[in-house]
């Protein structure tokens, strides 16, 4: 029997925290069944058993949910496997081909050609950690309104990720400055504008876009 890390705090983060039930549901299971390289071999039919018939799922919306804004799962095989690269990087850190223990999923990785993918060299937790720290700085003497912590952290860890993040907290209480601005000091709203710089590569934080098509494109399952 396998065993697997988990994320305690995965619940609360935007990306499943938006997604309806089942499909939080259909994202745990892929963590679990898939293999130890993150490979899902894709079957709607057995998975919709597992979570439950109350609970429907279907690949389309599953991968448009999955991928909406960030590629969280990479269609292989002619689309009949899934790889999910965030479970390399949770489960193992950074690949090293002088790591025993990583040569399985390297070869794996390989036979996809998905190698080259992963090999960054991934970021590993430890810096992960001291990155979310350093925001966590950024914002400790900041007075942040209820409900906007999590989304402007967000915010500051993608910028982070991208290597543009803020130099200063001057620079930072600029932006919480102006993503408040922007929603009226909505907590939705500032999650919408988040979600849209998402789908717009984090170019910046700008006004919300309030046509159908854009709703659409922003919050996925509308």
């Amino acid at each position: 029997m396998a065993k697997r890390f988990t994320d305690t705090n995965k619940y609360k983060k935007p990306f499943i925290r938006t997604l309806p039930g089942a499909y939080k549901l259909l994202w745990d299971y892929l963590y679990h069944d898939c293999d130890h390289a993150g490979i899902w071999i894709v079957d709607f039919e057995i998975a919709q058993l597992y979570i439950g018939n109350d609970m429907p799922i279907n690949k389309e919306t599953a991968l448009k949910l999955f991928n909406n804004g960030e590629k969280h799962i990479i269609e292989i095989d002619g689309g009949e496997k899934w790889f999910i690269p965030s479970f390399i990087e949770f489960q193992y850190g950074e690949l090293s081909e002088q790591n025993r223990a990583h040569n399985s999923v390297i070869l794996i990785l390989k036979k996809y050609g998905l190698w080259k993918i992963k090999n960054k060299p991934l970021i590993s937790p430890l810096k992960g950690a001291k990155d979310k720290d350093k925001d966590m700085d950024m914002v400790k003497d900041m007075d942040i309104k209820e409900g906007f912590g999590e989304i402007f952290l967000r915010w500051l860890h993608y910028k982070r990720k991208k290597g543009e993040s803020y130099k200063d907290k001057d620079s930072t209480s600029a932006a919480y400055k102006k993503l408040l601005d922007l929603s009226g000091d909505d907590v939705l709203k500032a999650q919408k504008i988040i979600e849209q710089s998402l789908a717009n590569n984090w170019a910046g934080l700008f006004e919300l876009k309030e046509n159908k098509s854009d709703k659409k494109r922003v919050d996925g399952y509308y």
